[in-house]
């Protein structure tokens, strides 16, 4: 409701969550915020090269749209979720929610990637090696490594 009197009022409609390249793809990455626009670019990148890569940004996060999450990702074959924050024993917030989404679909295999922590940015050659991993679960259908921090200092 708040949505749609939004829309009348200013002109601009914002869904639940944002779909980019979406309809078709079977590798997705789902990101939050700002990160979302490096992701885009780069997903644009690989769809060039042929790749069925596409992006989720959710827009909401409490109450999660867990039904219409899961219905978004029904046709991917392997989706990396990018957390900017961790979870203590766990994986990230995120993570757990799309996880939450796509288990009663059957869905996509699923693995985590935090990144960012410490204020560091998330480059445009960090987002080809998740999608070059991601790809490559698509295609063996096995995640090397469930979840795994990036863009971190060694």
């Amino acid at each position: 409701d708040v949505s749609a009197e939004f829309a009348r009022l200013f002109g601009r409609k914002y869904d639940l969550f944002e779909s980019y390249r979406l309809d078709d793809a079977e590798v997705v990455l789902v990101a939050l915020n700002s990160a979302a626009g490096t992701i885009k670019d780069e997903v644009d990148r690989y769809r060039d090269k042929g790749v069925k890569a596409g992006l989720l940004k959710p827009r909401l996060f409490r109450p999660f749209p867990y039904e219409e999450a899961g219905t978004a990702l029904g046709n991917a074959k392997a989706v990396c979720v990018m957390d900017r924050a961790d979870s203590y024993g766990g994986y990230g917030p995120l993570f757990m929610e799309i996880a939450s989404a796509v288990t009663p679909f059957r869905g996509p295999v699923l693995f985590n990637k935090i990144y960012g922590l410490g204020g560091r940015d998330l480059m445009p050659h960090d987002v080809d090696q998740v999608i070059d991993e991601t790809i490559e679960v698509a295609r063996t259908g096995k995640v090397k490594m469930m979840k795994e921090y990036i863009t971190v200092r060694n």
